[in-house]
């Protein structure tokens, strides 16, 4: 193999393990809310504002951090952002018995990993240019929903067997994250593959693909949707049956939830970015369907098959939209874009918020169904219309 060749792919696994990282500290701290909730009383809109402060932090640094790579470079937004995500988790290992310290934390990893998010997917991308189709948009998907699940596993297996369940997840994901970052800035600046400036691109190369929003903009608040109802909604009828275990329930499901969205990446790598939104958003609908049926049995293993048909909607959902980007985004563009899409994306963990509040008015299931109706009618407007990333658009950036 070329020594070119080896770099770039030694420098795709470190950018790969600096959001496989990342993605661990994001996400980490959802099995531990219940014990929180035990051991500091935190009450129903505490809980809420942890979720909060994360989203009020991430949102800067999604729409920061990505447009900022376009014009300095990836590892100039990548780095720092991954120091400030790790100074985030630091607050949180102190935080164990003081809420405003939780909070804080909270907001620096969400503004810390925004950055990471959206920086670090294009430069996955931007490192990947000359492999096949498709091939950085995979590889940023694995190696953050592999964070994204692998984290709170470790955490509840932390925080069900060890003695110090509010410290010992922390240090672990600290140390991980250290690691990366330490193995990321070997990465050279001039081995970053970026455009350069965006204005120095081409023409409309800084600006949003016209088609961006009617086509992938529909579909992105389902990669998120999908987790949070498996994570949230689903295990609240069963979580009683759990007994000591809940904690331990809640990190496996998100695991598994997870871990489908890793596995479905073979089946999705052959087939065009709208086909693999169509078929994540028809299985999602099933899983909801399945899951509303398996919260009414109160059967904790059905809600957790449930649960993967859900990650494999999340994985197709967000395979099919790094892809687009990937195809139709110039690399000075990338970076802008990409954060635009995790923004939508995380718009998804506000549907248990809405779907709590329909409930009181309709009822405690129908919310559920309506929203899988809302799914498969997604996939339908997503199949009847052909995308650009299917080749109707043209080159990349023309808007």
């Amino acid at each position: 193999m070329p020594a070119a060749e080896t770099n770039r792919t030694s420098d795709v696994a470190r950018v790969s393990l600096l959001l496989f990282a990342a993605g661990w500290g994001a996400n980490h701290f959802v099995p531990l809310l219940l014990v929180y909730r035990s051991r500091l009383g935190l009450s129903p809109v505490d809980l809420g504002t942890l979720f909060a402060v994360y989203a009020l932090g991430l949102t800067p640094g999604l729409l920061v951090g990505g447009p900022l790579s376009d014009r300095r470079g990836r590892r100039a937004v990548v780095l720092p952002g991954a120091l400030l995500a790790l100074g985030g988790t630091a607050l949180l290992a102190a935080g164990a018995t003081r809420f405003a310290l939780l909070a804080a934390g909270r907001l620096v990893v969400g503004l810390g990993s925004g950055a990471v998010f959206s920086a670090g997917t294009a430069w996955a991308q931007d490192l990947s240019a000359g492999e096949p189709p498709g091939t950085g948009a995979r590889r940023a998907t694995v190696a953050l929903s592999a964070g994204f699940g692998g984290g709170p596993l470790i955490a509840a297996i932390c925080a069900q067997w060890l003695g110090r369940p509010l410290l010992a997840p922390y240090v672990l994901q600290a140390a991980a994250l250290a690691g990366a970052i330490a193995l990321a800035r070997t990465i050279g600046a001039g081995r970053e593959r970026a455009a350069g400036p965006a204005g120095h691109a081409g023409n409309g190369a800084g600006a949003i693909p016209a088609r961006f929003f009617p086509e992938l903009g529909i579909v992105a608040p389902w990669v998120f949707a999908f987790p949070a109802i498996a994570f949230v909604v689903l295990p609240a009828d069963v979580r009683a049956k759990l007994g000591g275990f809940a904690v331990l329930y809640a990190g496996a499901n998100t695991a598994a939830c997870l871990a489908a969205g890793i596995f479905v990446q073979p089946l999705a790598r052959r087939r065009a970015a709208r086909r693999v939104a169509v078929a994540g958003l028809v299985v999602g609908a099933v899983g909801i369907f399945v899951g509303e049926i398996a919260a009414s049995a109160g059967a904790p293993a059905a809600v957790l098959a449930a649960g993967i048909l859900l990650g494999a909607g999340y994985g197709c959902c967000l395979i099919a939209g790094l892809r687009w980007i990937e195809s139709t985004t110039p690399p000075a563009a990338r970076g802008r874009v990409t954060g635009i899409f995790y923004l939508l994306s995380y718009l998804g963990f506000w549907t248990p918020t809405l779907l709590a509040a329909v409930a009181r008015r309709i009822g405690e299931r129908a919310p559920l169904s309506l929203m899988a109706l809302l799914a498969l009618a997604t996939a339908a407007a997503s199949a009847l219309r052909r995308w650009r990333s299917d080749g109707g658009g043209g080159a990349p950036g023309a808007g």
